[in-house]
Parts: structure tokens; C-alpha cells; sequence
């Protein structure tokens, strides 16, 4: 048995030397944070929620091309080429077969006059969805902080737990060291002592345990808040005194009315919902006709263009041009030799003013530019407006359901909440006065024992009872406190002690 007690007391001493090596010493990087340091570090750290940022971002982004939808489209082009044979010349309609280099450029514009009001719908549908991500990004916030809240108290709770281990093993030292002068003198049998060594390794044991519970308690906190593991972090244990009796709302019903209004998964589903209603009508714009009003600039140049174009915007005069074709003059016509040849002359439309052909001067006479307005009205096109129209009623139904789940869920929450406070605060109370009374036993105990009026077996007994009505008083009292947190978060209230 004394062996078996010394391995417990070398086991139980490198865990708690290792403690304190940890912080006393500067380099192990220890880090003391309150309930609000390790909410806001989780915050921002957590991953989740910072995926969920970047699905904000790209809401916005979604919303800002929304609008910018309605502006005019304004796009310019240019191709350049160069054709080797057969092709026509676009100034005298004529084929040659030749290389030919040639450039195109334009500038075009369109913009959308009516289309069902669809661009309008989508800006106000993406304004919800907008919301939608906000509100999810704030319930994902509001998750990982009661998580946080109860890795938090849970640490508390661990840490008062070992303290009372260690306490409990103290009082057992002494009452072994006093027992062994006794049994030296001869007033009391080897059996108290062996008994009372037993006891101390079983003291031994319930630290290592709260040692334990502890670290682990403390690793599931750090990994909420994604500290690495070589830094060592301590919670502030705040000073809060528990409410024998709290006054609660009359019903939980009061409690989720007042959420219902204030908590960002509510108000999420319903901007889901009024997104679908907008998913409905902008899927009911395409059974409209589209007015779209379209128009441009052009030019283009080829190589082989003659020497000499008109230049642009010049008016055209009528020119005389002789032609190859001769008139005979007949027999007998007055004034003119019979059998003579008269050449025919014809008339033409030409420009009045000609330029070199260079590169700028055949852009600026090859110069065009259109405008057009085009009306689309659809028909018949597979019932896909139809089947469209149908899978947004759907989606709309889906998130009709999903709003009242979240109510039910958040209903059903409160309810537990509600009377999980009331539940907690009666065994707390009870608790406490079972430690008193068992508090009162032992100190009577210890007297009879000290009296050597009873054996070291009621003295461990009285004991036993003490360390676990104390162990289970710490339990009720960190659930009660939890339970207030988390009521206090459903009632808009801070996360403070």
C-alpha cells in the first residue's frame, strides 16, 4: 500500500510542478484572458465564420453588379488581316487576286429600355440576399460565443474542482501526520494509519483526475480559439455571486417573443423568404417582351484602296466623261460628213473633291454608324419561363418551411433554457445546504475522531461524503451559472460576470 501511494505522489507532483514551471516561468508564453478576450479572439479566428465573411463580400459584390447592370454597355473592337488570293475589293465591288491587308475597328453601345422590370427585381432580391449572408455571418458569431461561454465556465469549473482535490488532499496529510505520532506513542493501531495512507492515495488520484479534466477543458477552449498548442493560456476567474432566486418571465413564450424580433437566424430566414418572392417575379419578367436600343461606330482600312479617295462629307457634282463608244453619222445629216465617227459622252455622280489615301484619310471616309432598336417577344420556348417561374414557387415554399424550423428550433432552445434556470437554481440551493450539513457532520466527526471516540474508517467515511456533496455543489453551482449566460444571451443582455 505505501508503495502505491508513493508512485500516485511522484505521478501527482510532475503534473502539478509542471504547472507551476509553466507560469512561473516567462517563456512558456502564457496568455490570462477574460470571457470577452476569448469570445473576440474566437471570432476572429474561427474559420467558418471567415469563409462566411468572404460569402458577405461576394453578396456585395453580386449587388453593386446588380446595379450596374442598368448602365449602357459600351464595348470597342479591332481585328487586323492579311488575305493572300482571291477577294473583292470593297471599293469597286470587284474581284482581284492579290494580298490584301485590311483592318476593322468599331465602338458599340446597348442598353436594355424594358425587359419585366427584371434588372430592378434582381437589385432588390440581391439587397435581401445581402441581408441573408449578414444575418448568417451574425448567427455563426453568436454560435461560437456560447460555445466559448461554456468551453469558458467549464474551465472554471474544472479549476475549482482541482482545488478542492488538492485542499482535501492537505487536510488528509495532516490528519496522517497527526494519526502517525499517535500510533508512534502507542494511543492508536498501524491499522488508522494504513487506512488514512490509503485515503491519501486516493486523494492523490482525484488530482491527477481534476489535473486532467483540466488540461482538457482548457485544450478544447484553445482549440475554439485557435491558439497554438506551445502557448499556454490562463482564464480570469471572475468574482460573481449566484442568485438564490432569480425572477424569470412568466413564461418562456415571453422569452422567444422578445428573441424572435432581435436574433439574426430569424431574421435570416425571413430575408430568405422575401428573396424567393423576388426569385418569383424576376422569373415571371421573362414572359415579357424585351426593348433593347443598340448602336455604333465603325471604320476599316484596306491596302488596296486607289491612290486618290474622296474626301469625306465632300458633296458630289455631275461630271461629263467620254465613254469608248462612237456614233456613225448616217447619210444626209446636215453639218456633218457622212461616215464620220461621233464619240458618246456620259454623265456621272463623283465626288467634288478627292484626297490622298492614306492611312487616317481612308478611316475618316470609310466612317459609319447605325442605331437600332429591337423589340423581342417571346412565344413559345419550351415552357422553360414556366418551369423557371415553378422551381422559384418552390424555393419560396422551402423557405416559408425553413422560417418556421428556425422558429420551432429557437421555441423549443428557449423553453430548455427557461427551464433548465429554474432547474439549476434548486439544485444549487439544495447543494449548498447538503454541503453544509455534510460540513457540520465531518467537523463533528473530526472531533470524536480526534477524541479517539470513533475509528479512522467513519473518519474517512465523514470525509468521502464531504469531497463529494462539495464536488457536486460545484457542479450545480458552474451549471446554474451557465445556464444564466445563456439566458441572458437569448434576453439581449451582455456576456458579463
Amino acid at each position: 500500500m505505501k508503495f502505491f501511494s508513493r508512485i500516485i505522489c511522484l505521478t501527482s507532483l510532475c503534473f502539478i510542478s509542471h504547472s507551476l514551471i509553466a507560469q512561473d516561468n516567462p517563456s512558456a508564453n502564457t496568455r490570462q484572458l477574460s470571457l470577452q478576450e476569448c469570445i473576440d479572439i474566437a471570432v476572429a479566428n474561427n474559420l467558418t465564420i471567415r469563409t462566411t465573411e468572404l460569402n458577405v463580400l461576394q453578396d456585395q459584390v453580386a449587388l453593386e453588379q446588380s446595379k450596374a447592370d442598368l448602365l449602357p454597355s459600351l464595348n470597342a473592337n479591332t481585328g487586323f488581316g492579311y488575305n493572300v488570293g482571291r477577294s473583292i475589293n470593297q471599293f469597286t465591288n470587284e474581284y482581284v487576286d492579290q494580298p490584301v491587308t485590311q483592318q476593322n475597328m468599331g465602338i458599340t453601345a446597348d442598353v436594355i429600355l424594358f425587359n419585366g422590370f427584371r434588372k430592378l427585381k434582381t437589385i432588390k432580391r440581391n439587397k435581401l440576399n445581402l441581408l441573408d449572408s449578414q444575418y448568417g455571418l451574425k448567427a455563426q458569431q453568436n454560435e461560437i460565443t456560447l460555445d466559448v461561454v461554456e468551453a469558458y465556465v467549464q474551465t472554471l469549473l474544472n479549476a475549482e474542482l482541482l482545488r478542492n482535490a488538492q485542499f482535501t488532499s492537505q487536510s488528509t496529510q495532516s490528519q496522517l501526520e497527526r494519526t502517525r505520532r499517535l500510533v508512534d506513542a502507542g494511543s492508536l493501531p498501524i491499522g488508522n494509519v494504513l487506512q488514512l495512507e490509503s485515503q491519501a492515495a486516493t486523494d492523490e488520484l482525484n488530482i491527477i483526475n481534476a489535473t486532467n479534466n483540466l488540461a482538457l477543458a482548457e485544450l478544447q477552449l484553445r482549440q475554439l480559439l485557435l491558439i497554438p498548442e506551445d502557448e499556454i493560456i490562463e482564464v480570469e476567474e471572475p468574482v460573481f455571486d449566484l442568485p438564490e432566486s432569480i425572477q424569470l418571465p412568466n413564461s418562456a413564450y415571453e422569452i422567444y417573443q422578445q428573441s424572435a424580433m432581435d436574433l439574426p437566424q430569424i431574421k435570416q430566414a425571413e430575408a430568405q423568404v422575401d428573396a424567393a418572392q423576388y426569385g418569383i417575379a424576376i422569373a415571371k419578367a421573362d414572359f415579357y417582351p424585351r426593348l433593347n436600343l443598340s448602336g455604333g461606330l465603325f471604320s476599316q482600312y484596306s491596302s488596296i484602296a486607289p491612290p486618290q479617295i474622296p474626301v469625306s462629307g465632300t458633296n458630289n457634282i455631275t461630271r461629263v466623261f467620254p465613254t469608248e463608244n462612237f456614233l456613225v453619222v448616217p447619210d444626209g445629216l446636215p453639218g456633218f460628213e457622212a461616215g464620220s465617227r461621233i464619240p458618246v459622252f456620259t454623265e456621272a455622280e463623283l465626288p467634288a473633291e478627292f484626297t490622298d489615301n492614306t492611312y487616317l484619310n481612308q478611316l475618316d471616309f470609310n466612317f459609319r454608324r447605325f442605331v437600332q432598336l429591337n423589340l423581342s417577344i417571346p412565344i413559345f420556348n419550351n415552357w422553360q419561363v414556366r418551369s423557371n417561374v415553378s422551381n422559384a414557387q418552390i424555393g419560396l415554399e422551402n423557405a416559408r418551411l425553413n422560417e418556421v424550423n428556425q422558429r420551432n428550433l429557437l421555441r423549443q432552445t428557449i423553453e430548455q433554457v427557461y427551464l433548465n434556470v429554474r432547474f439549476n437554481a434548486q439544485q444549487y440551493q439544495a447543494a449548498e445546504r447538503r454541503v453544509a450539513q455534510f460540513q457540520r457532520a465531518f467537523e463533528d466527526t473530526e472531533r470524536r475522531y480526534q477524541a479517539q471516540a470513533i475509528d479512522v474508517y467513519a473518519y474517512n467515511q465523514a470525509q468521502n461524503d464531504l469531497t463529494a456533496a462539495e464536488a457536486d455543489a460545484l457542479q450545480t453551482k458552474y451549471n446554474y451559472l451557465l445556464s444564466l449566460k445563456v439566458l441572458d444571451f437569448y434576453l439581449g443582455k451582455p456576456l458579463t460576470f
